[in-house]
């Protein structure tokens, strides 16, 4: 009687899970999966294990107690028994100017370049938990209770998403699906629903380290594990002072995040050559609406840095209302801009400079002169000259000694 009973609810328990995963497909989830509500001992072992080796540097608030917090569901739902873990395939291509003379333009990462996914995914959740609620199984309805996540909160995201076989965690620290790669956005639901849950992936990247190569900073410090006061993502989004200087000139025209190690990645280049088939990748949807994941205009895209230097705060709330992009603050994105005109070399970019570097800010005047010095031309070095005489701010005044002694 208790194998027939058991049973049962196995079956009841599969048929609640298939259910749960044609409704969360119908409301935009390309992947859905299910794990359990147990702890995630090895991930939270490893995080703690590289906040003790600093590699965590500049974000305090991911501190050793966050992630055990951050590692156990239950510790978020005290009557949790499952996960719903959940992607989106977000990558867009579209075709955007590059750099000519007079004009240098900066990048945006990928997931940067439409509305903030933060939202977005919410929505959907909301619709999709909603829509559960009025499913024919008794445990729906409004008996069950839920805690959402959307790359925030207290919750390891890329965890959930391993254990239950969304893909597996790449050497560039991202999980790779072998059909979406890594272009996706991770959402969990933790819920005292019980769900059957998926098994792990048996793949892994194997012997494949172009990601670990082709990282311009050598973020990328072993198998798994960034250091993030070297990778660009963090220092221009996360990093609020001075970029280090023997980093700039390897962050290229990044100005907000950065994509190399996914451009590079083989598993992407397959899974984006088989939904470009399928038409996955085109900002216009199957049923003619725009992807709201698709550049909203070039400015969001590939930016113009020149105006971007002298933007208000006003233009900057309105040109980057809705986008993550707005996480960086403009203070952070002007001092990426700075970084970026030096990189260019582009001598077009040395009055907007030469304004810059008379800011009241001394961060930006620092990083001003630091790319005027990249510039190597006279009246560059007059505009440093004349800047260092009035300079009182000592950090920003080294800034200033140091380009002119790259242009003697």
């Amino acid at each position: 009687m208790a194998d027939t009973i058991q049973s049962s609810e196995q079956i009841r328990i599969a048929q609640r899970t298939r259910m749960i995963r044609e409704v969360a497909e119908s409301a935009g989830f390309d992947i859905v999966r299910f794990t359990t509500a147990d702890p995630f001992f090895t991930a939270q072992k490893a995080i703690q294990e590289r906040i003790a080796l600093d590699f965590f540097a500049g974000m305090d608030w991911f501190t050793a107690e966050r992630a055990e917090v951050s590692a156990n569901p239950k510790a978020l739902l005290p009557e949790a028994q499952s996960m719903i873990a959940l992607g989106i395939f977000y990558l867009i291509e579209t075709a955007e100017p590059e750099s000519v003379p007079g004009i240098p333009r900066g990048q945006i990462s990928r997931y940067a370049r439409g509305f903030d996914y933060h939202d977005i995914i919410r929505k959907r959740i909301e619709a999709f938990i909603k829509q559960l609620k009025t499913l024919p199984d008794p445990e729906f309805g409004d008996s069950f209770e839920t805690r959402v996540f959307v790359d925030t909160g207290r919750m390891i995201d890329r965890a959930a998403a391993q254990r239950s076989g969304i893909g597996w965690f790449g050497k560039n620290a991202n999980i790779l699906s072998p059909k979406w790669g890594s272009w996706l956005f991770l959402a969990e639901i933790v819920s005292t629903l019980a769900l059957q849950p998926d098994p792990p992936t048996a793949l892994s990247c194997g012997k494949c380290a172009v990601c670990v190569t082709a990282c311009p900073t050598g973020a990328i410090v072993a198998p798994g594990v960034v250091d993030a006061r070297r990778c660009i993502s963090y220092l221009t989004i996360e990093h609020r002072g001075a970029i280090p200087m023997e980093l700039r000139p390897l962050i290229g025209n990044w100005i907000f995040g950065c994509d190399v190690c996914q451009t590079v990645c083989p598993v992407n280049t397959v899974a984006v050559s088989r939904l470009k088939k399928l038409g996955r990748t085109n900002p216009v949807l199957s049923d003619g609406s725009v992807s709201p994941f698709a550049p909203q205009s070039i400015e969001k895209s590939a930016p113009s840095l020149i105006p971007l230097l002298a933007i208000t705060e006003e233009e900057f709330r309105v040109l980057f209302q809705k986008s993550p992009v707005k996480r960086a603050k403009r203070r952070g994105i002007r001092r990426n801009v700075c970084v970026a005109l030096g990189n260019s070399k582009d001598t077009s970019a040395i009055p907007a400079l030469a304004v810059a570097i008379g800011d009241e800010d001394a961060l930006i005047r620092g990083h001003a002169a630091w790319a005027l010095g990249q510039m190597q031309t006279s009246s560059a070095k007059d505009i440093l000259l004349a800047a260092l005489a009035a300079e009182t701010n000592p950090e920003a005044a080294a800034e200033m000694r140091y380009a002119l002694d790259v242009l003697q």
